[in-house]
């Protein structure tokens, strides 16, 4: 046997070595877990180039991804649109002197922004104007997602979506405590009104409860608990489309646009005037605030355009989840079963091993790199806390919900390779920081690799 045979063989026999004692690691945090006993616990982990499995534990089961999701809806999205892409707002008039506001399902579009657009207008067309008229055709106007918690509907994070979108459709609300015996003040300073029952008591810490009963009254708000301190506080809208028309209605105010008509909803006819327009930021900037701040009213928003561009039509999410299927069509892996895009619903099932096969794909996809630095670092994002030891190591996507903790992505481990990874933990009853310090372990497990 020559030298160069020998070398070959031994280099062979201690990667093998190295990876099955890594692999047993991997088994031991595992099954010495509590976790193991009375929650599902999913991984796999593959060679981002080759595609080769270096380990997998229950990675055929279907599970919920939770936000992990995001990184797959927004790839089909992103390669849909094209880097270049930016939402826009745009204002025509008609000879009758109706102005027509198209709108573009703008995600970022804010109070600000429709401010300076409502500027230009006055600038730039001096006739009087009879009608406003908003055109919200881009995206349908279905505004929560399939499988979604009713009681999430007053969640921050989880404001309604929908073509009549300013302020991500959450209004700014303040509590200052009672003073001489008085209760606490709620103030809403938003042009939108909505009814706000006050059960909030003076006490000793600031505990407030914010929940509605759709089933007595959609728009009204109840707001409990405690409160020793000023607080304030982001309230999703229940009516995207009169939060809207409202703050619509005080900018053209302040702007000094008069209208002898009404505020109307209908589409923008052929052969208009433009008259001023403004854009988002690229696409790139919104799906980096997505993906490393977990936005799901973002993602929704941006899958349901990806949609409407897809299509050549109004968007809706199931053409996107069509989309979504078709992009993926080629892994040949347990077919995932999706409902949004944000991976809030509880109908999202997804198995590990399609998870690292989908990430395998979009490592070698023509835009890899710059797509992946889209995914938060260590030190960004939902990452600021955690595995700072292999912050230049790591780009991932976490999820988190009720009983279920995420996290999907790229690392370069020790040995210099590329592996696509995905954790799945469902059912848990741990805290969140002990489940994240579990994944983490994993994840510094993978790195020695």
């Amino acid at each position: 046997m020559n030298k160069l045979l020998k070398t070959f063989i031994v280099v062979l026999a201690l990667l093998f070595a190295t990876n099955y004692t890594n692999a047993a690691s991997l088994d031991t945090l595992i099954k010495k877990s509590d976790l193991n006993e009375t929650a599902t616990i999913a991984i796999s982990v593959k060679d981002a180039k080759s595609g080769r499995t270096i380990y997998q534990y229950n990675e055929h089961k279907l599970m919920n991804p939770a936000s992990v999701l995001k990184i797959f809806t927004m790839k089909t999205a992103y390669d849909e649109l094209g880097k270049d892409y930016s939402f826009q707002t745009t204002v025509y008039a008609d000879k009758n002197n109706n102005l027509y506001i198209k709108l573009g399902a703008d995600p970022t579009l804010s109070s600000s922004s429709l401010k300076t657009l409502m500027a230009n207008v006055k600038e730039n067309y001096k006739k009087p104007v009879k009608d406003i008229v908003v055109d919200p055709s881009i995206i349908d106007n279905k505004q929560w997602g399939i499988g979604w918690m009713w009681d999430d509907d007053t969640n921050a994070l989880l404001p309604k979506y929908s073509p009549f979108s300013v302020n991500e459709n959450k209004i700014d609300i303040s509590i200052e405590p009672g003073k001489n015996g008085r209760m606490p003040e709620i103030k809403n300073r938003s042009p939108y009104s909505m009814t706000i029952v006050n059960t909030i008591k003076n006490g000793n810490s600031n505990k407030i409860e914010l929940y509605r009963m759709p089933w007595l009254s959609g728009d009204m708000t109840y707001i409990s608990g405690t409160i020793k301190t000023s607080a304030k506080l982001k309230l999703p809208v229940d009516s995207p489309q009169r939060h809207f028309t409202n703050v619509l209605g005080s900018i053209l105010a302040s702007s000094g646009i008069k209208y002898t008509g009404t505020i109307k909803i209908a589409p923008v006819p052929q052969k208009l005037t433009k008259i001023s327009s403004i854009s988002s930021a690229p696409i790139d900037a919104i799906l980096a605030d997505t993906l490393k701040s977990s936005n799901n009213f973002y993602s929704e928003m941006i899958f349901k355009t990806a949609a409407a561009n897809y299509t050549k039509k109004q968007g809706t999410t199931e053409d996107a989840v069509k989309m979504f299927n078709e992009y993926y069509s080629d892994i040949k892996s347990d077919k995932p079963v999706i409902v949004d895009a944000c991976g809030i619903s509880r109908n999202d099932l997804i198995s590990a091993d399609w998870i690292t096969s989908a990430l395998n794909k979009i490592y070698n996809s023509n835009n890899a790199e710059e797509f992946i630095q889209l995914l938060a670092k260590p030190v960004e994002g939902t990452l600021s806390d955690r595995l700072l030891n292999i912050s230049l190591k790591l780009r991932a996507k976490t999820g988190t919900a009720s009983g279920i903790s995420t996290i999907a992505g790229y690392i370069d481990t020790k040995s210099n390779k590329k592996y696509s990874f995905a954790i799945l933990i469902q059912n848990h009853t741990k805290s969140t920081i002990d489940i994240k310090k579990f994944e983490d372990g994993i994840i510094n497990e993978i790195y020695k690799m």
